[in-house]
C-alpha cells in the first residue's frame, strides 16, 4: 500500500494543478448548458476572541483580519459536467502558535458523464490547514460520508494536509445485467502536532458490485469489497478488510420492498507489540435485512443490520418512518444497538424542517455505534437546531446550536469528548452583490483527563460573490 502513494500523490496533484475545492455557492439561475461559468468569491471578516486555541487554562486572546479568496469554474453539457475549485484564506496578522498565514486551502476536481447506458465520474481533492482553525461543524466537502471519529473533535496545533481521490463506473444501466465499480483513495498527514490520536493514516476503498435484474420485481447482486488501511501510529497499524455480499431485492406488492443481504467478511490486522510484529485475524458473518412500505404521506419501515470489527460484532435494529409536512418534513428512526461488550444502546435519528412565512426551523439528532479507523468502538451522538428569520427582502437574522459528543462504547478505552457551538448573526445586502454580516459566537470542548474550555467571539464580515459566463 505505502509503495502506491508516491504515484497516488503525484497523480493527484497533477490534476489539482489544473485547480480543485469545495463549490462556491452560485447567484442567479442554474449555468446554462454547454457554456463555462466563472464563479468568484472575496470574504473579509475581522474577529476578535479571547481563547483562539481554544485550551483548558490558557486564554490566548487573539485580532483577526481574514480574507478568504475562492474560484470556481464549471461546464455542462448535454451529458457531462466538468468542475474545478480552488480557495484559501489569507491573514493579515497571524493567529496565536504560529498558525498558517495562508489557511485552509482547498482544492477540488471532478468529472461527471452520463451515457446512453453508463455513467462514469471521478475527481481528486486536496486541503491544507491548521489543526486550530478547523470546524468540527463544516461538513468535510471531501468526505462527507465519513463517521465521526476521534480526530475529528481534537484541539491542537500544527497542520493536517488531506489528499484524495474518486471514481466511478457504473454499465448496463438499461440491461438485465449490470456492473459498478467504486474507488476511493485518502491521505492524511499531520505535522507539528502533540495529541496522540492525531497521526498520518493512508486508506484505500474498492468495491465492485454484479446486478442480475431477473424480472420486474426481483434484483440480485453480488457486491465485493476490499478496504487498505495503514497508518502510522504507535503500533505501525496496517489492516486489509475484505467481504462478498449476496442481496435481493423483492418487490413484495406495488407498495412493500424486501431488501436482504447476506455475506462474510474477513480482517488481518498486523501491529508491533513489545518490538514483535503480530497478525490477528478476524472472520464473521454480516449481513443486513430491510423492509419498507409507500404510504399516502411518506414511507415507514425497519432494517436490522449485523456488522462485524475486529473487537467483535455488532447488531442494530431500527425502525424508521419519513413523512412530508405541509410547510417541510421529518424524518425519524428509533432502535438498538448491541455493541462488542452485548451492552444495548438506545439509538437512532431525526431530522426536521419547517418552512414559515419569513423564517425556517431546522433540526436533526443523531446516535450511533460505529467502529473508527483507529478500531475504537464509539458511541457517537450529534445534535443541531437551525434558525433563520428574514427581517425584510434586504436583511435577516441567523441562530445556530450544534452539539458533537464521542465516547466509548465497548473494545479499547477512548476519551469522552464533547464539542459545542452557539451562534448568533444579522445579515444585510448592501448590493446585489455585497453582503454585510455581525455576530456573535461561543464554543465549548470538554474531554476527559483533559479538561474544560470555552471561548467567545464577535466578527464583522462583508463578502462579494459574482458569476460570470464569457
Amino acid at each position: 500500500m505505502r509503495r502506491a502513494q508516491g504515484l497516488i500523490r503525484t497523480g493527484c496533484l497533477s490534476v489539482l494543478f489544473l485547480g480543485a475545492g469545495p463549490m462556491l455557492a452560485q447567484q442567479g439561475s442554474s449555468p446554462e448548458a454547454g457554456g463555462p461559468v466563472l464563479t468568484f468569491g472575496i470574504s473579509s471578516t475581522l474577529s476578535a476572541t479571547d481563547n483562539y486555541n481554544l485550551e483548558p487554562n490558557n486564554s490566548e486572546n487573539a485580532e483577526l483580519f481574514d480574507n478568504r479568496l475562492s474560484f470556481g469554474y464549471e461546464k455542462r453539457r448535454a451529458n457531462d459536467v466538468l468542475s474545478f475549485d480552488l480557495s484559501g484564506v489569507l491573514r493579515a496578522t497571524e493567529p496565536p502558535g504560529g498558525s498558517r498565514t495562508f489557511d485552509d486551502q482547498r482544492a477540488r476536481f471532478g468529472y461527471d458523464r452520463q451515457g446512453v447506458n453508463s455513467t462514469l465520474s471521478f475527481g481528486a481533492d486536496y486541503s491544507l490547514s491548521s489543526v486550530d482553525a478547523l470546524d468540527p461543524f463544516d461538513e468535510d466537502p471531501f468526505f462527507e460520508d465519513d463517521p465521526l471519529e476521534e480526530s475529528d473533535l481534537t484541539q491542537d496545533r500544527g497542520d493536517r494536509e488531506q489528499i484524495g481521490a474518486r471514481f466511478s463506473f457504473e454499465s448496463g444501466l438499461n440491461d438485465p445485467v449490470g456492473f459498478i465499480l467504486d474507488g476511493r483513495y485518502r491521505e492524511q498527514t499531520f505535522t507539528d502536532t502533540t495529541d496522540p490520536d492525531l497521526f498520518d493514516t493512508e486508506t484505500f476503498n474498492l468495491s465492485a458490485t454484479t446486478r442480475f435484474t431477473l424480472s420486474p420485481v426481483t434484483e440480485t447482486r453480488v457486491v465485493l469489497r476490499y478496504e487498505d488501511y495503514s497508518a502510522d501510529d504507535v503500533p505501525q497499524t496496517d489492516r486489509q478488510t475484505s467481504s462478498v455480499n449476496l442481496g435481493l431485492t423483492q418487490a413484495l406488492s406495488k407498495v412493500d420492498t424486501l431488501d436482504v443481504s447476506l455475506g462474510l467478511q474477513d480482517i488481518e490486522t498486523e501491529e508491533t507489540i513489545g518490538g514483535v510484529r503480530s497478525v490477528d485475524r478476524e472472520s464473521g458473518v454480516i449481513g443486513n435485512i430491510g423492509l419498507t412500505r409507500d404510504l399516502a404521506r411518506g414511507t415507514i419501515g425497519t432494517t436490522f443490520d449485523v456488522s462485524e470489527s475486529e473487537n467483535g460484532r455488532t447488531a442494530t435494529w431500527l425502525v424508521s418512518r419519513d413523512m412530508p409536512l405541509p410547510r417541510g418534513a421529518i424524518g425519524i428512526s428509533v432502535g438498538v444497538t448491541s455493541d462488542v461488550d452485548d451492552s444495548i444502546i438506545p439509538v437512532g435519528s431525526v431530522d426536521f424542517t419547517h418552512q414559515m412565512k419569513r423564517s425556517t426551523l431546522t433540526a436533526s439528532l443523531e446516535r450511533q455505534v460505529t467502529t473508527s479507523s483507529r478500531s475504537n468502538e464509539l458511541r457517537t451522538t450529534r445534535a443541531s437546531l437551525g434558525y433563520n428569520y428574514e427581517i425584510n427582502s434586504l436583511s435577516a437574522l441567523e441562530f445556530s446550536a450544534n452539539i458533537a459528543e464521542l465516547a466509548q462504547s465497548g473494545g479499547p478505552a477512548v476519551n469522552d469528548t464533547v464539542r459545542a457551538d452557539l451562534r448568533a448573526a444579522y445579515s444585510r445586502e448592501i448590493t446585489e452583490d455585497w453582503r454585510l454580516s455581525s455576530g456573535y459566537e461561543y464554543r465549548m470542548r470538554d474531554e476527559d483527563s483533559v479538561g474544560s474550555a470555552t471561548s467567545n467571539r464577535i466578527f464583522l464580515t462583508l463578502e462579494r460573490n459574482f458569476v460570470l459566463r464569457p
